[in-house]
């Protein structure tokens, strides 16, 4: 399943460290789109819920720094 993310919100480093802090580094993959990133997520039980916990990970990272 894939993600839509626009270069506008988040660079491909913040995604890349996100997905670590998610422990889904090499499990996610990271492709471009245009000037924007696909984050694909493996398709299984859990899918829905990695990426909730992805877009989470990106909005508390984006509040805990951008906002200050």
């Amino acid at each position: 399943m894939n993600l839509y993310i626009s270069a506008n919100d988040y660079d491909y480093h913040t995604l890349v460290k996100v997905s670590q802090m998610a422990g889904l580094y090499g499990i996610v993959g990271f492709h471009e789109a245009g000037e924007d990133y696909l984050p694909s997520f493996p398709d299984g039980n859990n899918t829905q819920a990695q990426i909730h916990d992805f877009k989470a990970r990106l909005k508390d990272l984006e509040n805990n720094i951008w906002m200050h």
